[in-house]
Parts: C-alpha cells; sequence; structure tokens
C-alpha cells in the first residue's frame, strides 16, 4: 500500500498457477483527491492508468518492495507535474530493494507492465490549429470536446471544445467556427451562437479572432456580411464587424447581465469565409481580465495594434476594401509595465482619418497630419488627450513639418487609454501603430 501524492494506489499480486505456468494480474484502486470541474481545467491533474499483464514461467520471487516510484521532475511532452507508477517491463528492471533480495532465471522474462501517469490539463496546439486542452479522451467526451491530435507524450488527446452555428454552451473556453473550418465555408449564413454564463461572477467575455475573413464593408457599413454581438452590458458598445480582422481581439461586458450572449453570424451571398473566434469567459481579477470600458486591451510593453479592418490582402475572401467602420466609439487600453513613466507612438503603415467640411471638401490638405479639433472634428484618434487625424501620425512636438510622420509621446500618468471615434460620414483606411514603453528616468 502506498499514498502516493494524495492518491492512493492498492495493488494487489496475485499469482496464479496452471499447467505449470504463472501468470500475474494486478487490481488498482484509486482515490483521487482533486476537485475537477469540466471546463476549468487549468493546471489540474489526470490520471492514465496503462497495464499489460502477461508473463512467462519465472522463478522470481516477489517481496513487498519490488515496486519502486519514480518522480520525474522534468515534464513528460513538456508538461510539468507528471508522476508515474510502474513495475517493470523486463528483469533488467528490477532492482534491489532494502528488505530483501530479488532472484530471477537470467533466461526467462517478466513481461508485466502497469503505469499511472499523471499529467496536467496544460493548453495544446490541435491538428486544425486551434488551441485545445490537455486531457484523457474519456474527460473530453465528458465535456463535449473533439479530440484533434494527441498531448503528454501520447498519454492525453488536445480536446478542443468547438461550436458551430445555432448551438449553445456554457463552456469557459471555446471556439466559434465556420462548419468547414479549417476550409473555408461558402453557404449564406443567419446563424447565432448562444453563449450562456459558466457562473454569476464572470464579468468579461474575450473574443479572439484567430481567423476573420469576411466581405469588406462598403462606405464605413457592413452591408454584406455582419458579425453581430449581443446580450452584453446595456452601456457596453460592440460595433458590428467585417472585412479582415485575423490577429484582433474585443472584450464584451457582461457583469451587469444574467446572459446568454449571442453571437451572430450575418452574410447575404455564397462566397467563401473563414472564422475561427476564440471564446474566454473571464472573472474579475483573471489574468486575462481587461479594466472595464476597454474594448482591446494589451498587456505587453510594446506591441502594435489597428484599427479594424486595416489589411488589404486575403487569401479567402473575394475581394478586400481596406477601411475602418462609422460611428466607433471606443477605446484600446495598454497595460503600464513596472517602472515604465512614458510611451512612445510610431505609424508603421499607412494612416488614414478623414474629416470632410459641410462642401465636402477635405479639412485638411491630402498627405498632411491633422491635430486638434479643427482639423479633427468628427473622425480622430486621441492620444495623450490630442485629437489626431489625417494622412500623417504628427503631433508636432517633435517635427513641426506635418508632412511627415513623426513619433508622439504620451508622459501622463494614471492609465494608458487611446480613443478611437468616427461619425456616420466619409472613412479613411485607418490606422497601424507600434507602442514602446519607457523607463521612468530618476535624476541623479
Amino acid at each position: 500500500m502506498f499514498l502516493i501524492n494524495k492518491e492512493l494506489v492498492v495493488l494487489v499480486l496475485t499469482f496464479i498457477i496452471a499447467d505449470g505456468k504463472r501468470w500475474y494480474t494486478a487490481s488498482t484502486k484509486i482515490y483521487q483527491k482533486i476537485q475537477h470541474k469540466p471546463n476549468h481545467t487549468d493546471n489540474i491533474g489526470s490520471i492514465v492508468p496503462q497495464m499489460l499483464l502477461t508473463s512467462n514461467q519465472s522463478d522470481i520471487n516477489f517481496n513487498e518492495n519490488v515496486f519502486e516510484f519514480r518522480k520525474r521532475s522534468n515534464s513528460i511532452g513538456a508538461i510539468p507535474g507528471m508522476d508515474y507508477l510502474k513495475y517493470f517491463n523486463s528483469t533488467n528492471d528490477l532492482k534491489r530493494t532494502q528488505s530483501g533480495k530479488i532472484s530471477r532465471n537470467q533466461n526467462k522474462r517478466f513481461l508485466g507492465v502497469f503505469q499511472i501517469v499523471k499529467f496536467m490539463h496544460a493548453p495544446c496546439n490541435s491538428s486544425n490549429g486551434l488551441t485545445g486542452t490537455c486531457v484523457p479522451q474519456h474527460e473530453c467526451q465528458t465535456i463535449g470536446g473533439t479530440a484533434l491530435g494527441t498531448c503528454a507524450d501520447g498519454y492525453g488527446i488536445c480536446c478542443v471544445s468547438q461550436f458551430l452555428c445555432d448551438e449553445n454552451s456554457a463552456a469557459v473556453t471555446g471556439w466559434f467556427i465556420n462548419s468547414e473550418f479549417p476550409s473555408p465555408s461558402y453557404e449564406r449564413l443567419s446563424c447565432t451562437f448562444t453563449l450562456h454564463k459558466f457562473s454569476e461572477d464572470i464579468k468579461q467575455i474575450r473574443l479572439d479572432f484567430h481567423s476573420f475573413e469576411l466581405l469588406p464593408p462598403s462606405g464605413g457599413v457592413c452591408l454584406e456580411d455582419q458579425f453581430v454581438v449581443s446580450g452584453q452590458n446595456a452601456n457596453d458598445f460592440i460595433p458590428i464587424i467585417c472585412g479582415i480582422n485575423t490577429g484582433k481581439h474585443v472584450y464584451i461586458e457582461v457583469g451587469e447581465v444574467d446572459g446568454p450572449i449571442f453571437l451572430s453570424m450575418q452574410t447575404v451571398s455564397q462566397e467563401r469565409r473563414l472564422f475561427s473566434i476564440k471564446v474566454t469567459q473571464l472573472r474579475a481579477g483573471d489574468d486575462l481580465a481587461a479594466p472595464t470600458g476597454c474594448l482591446q486591451y494589451f498587456e505587453e510593453a510594446e506591441g502594435s495594434f489597428e484599427s479594424f479592418n486595416y489589411q488589404d490582402k486575403s487569401d479567402i475572401a473575394i475581394s478586400t476594401r481596406p477601411g475602418y467602420f462609422n460611428n466607433l466609439n471606443y477605446a484600446i487600453c495598454i497595460k503600464r509595465a513596472a517602472k515604465a513613466c512614458g510611451i512612445t507612438y510610431t505609424n508603421v503603415g499607412d494612416m488614414q482619418i478623414v474629416n470632410y467640411d459641410t462642401d465636402g471638401l477635405p479639412v485638411i490638405p491630402p498627405y498632411q497630419a491633422g491635430v486638434e479639433i479643427f482639423d479633427c472634428p468628427s473622425d480622430w484618434l486621441l492620444i495623450a488627450a490630442t485629437r489626431l487625424c489625417g494622412d500623417r501620425l504628427n503631433d508636432g512636438s517633435v517635427l513641426q513639418d506635418f508632412s511627415l510622420n513623426a513619433p508622439v509621446t504620451d508622459t501622463n500618468a494614471g492609465p494608458i487609454v487611446i480613443w478611437f471615434r468616427t461619425d456616420a460620414g466619409y472613412v479613411g483606411r485607418g490606422f497601424s501603430l507600434q507602442y514602446k514603453q519607457k523607463p521612468c528616468m530618476i535624476d541623479a
């Protein structure tokens, strides 16, 4: 009897003599003291017994200490926390124990194998490119997941929760995908995935657009294809989204509603489309949780972000028309890094945030940067409390030549927030910016 990491394993070795041959059998009883909730699989162990119980005739004399417990500090399959208990797959594995000796016939072999493998429920990469969770196969079936590849050195399977149109779930993490994923689909869609809150304390839902290629907007309006979010907090604005948005993400505030939340996909023609949207339910204080009111949230000290439908290339959609949407009003938030007192933004792609007067003429000349309310009355990007627009990024603090791009630095204290606002009129391509936080400078 062994007490091993809160699992009680009782091994009963029975010797049966029949026709001059000796056979070995083993029975196990495992008491797991692990609280396991479906969908909450991070860092929870699983037990996978592996048995092969046959033997040739042998003169081996066993005692109670034949078995040995091994703990590997280095995880199998790059997953931490894996333990295993086994008895030996050949007599060459048998070792002398403290309480007795093992005698054996050198010409005979003992072929019995018994393993109990425990591995952590860690993220894994599935065969279709989506992130799943490494679990035993029976656990994947219990939570309604799909087995897509193996993990944990073959002891586990990569379990992915996939949801199609008109399905519903309360999964903490899963994927809303088109019916033919990872290939594009051609059918017309008018469908909704219904997401129920896993628990009352769920405050946000994060959507990661792993793949998002729909038909583009026309004049800033999604007329042909639409991705629509509904059911969130009354004051939480989620724009209707279309076009090319692979790699982007949005947060949905749901703390004031009981649910469900609806993710709807509407298309009007039979054209190629591809989408895989990771859905993650979040409590306040979770690692991925964003400050309230942020449509997008970036935790890295340096990185990049861009407006919706900024990309002009697609391998899936039959056409692309890069450009932001009408009537936007949202916040992009960045987590302030430790010991950072400033952040600098630079332009890495074409910038075009347009403004026109009542006569339909551009407020500022082409290929110029616009600054503040007279240049940017309707469409603008707000950085360091300054409105910016036009075809260049330049607030005039570094260069006075507004035909050139120039870095824009924000040294204000408090949260780092960039606002993007558009009206119902003309639209431009948008923006693509890099940012880098700067360490505090302490005078000697």
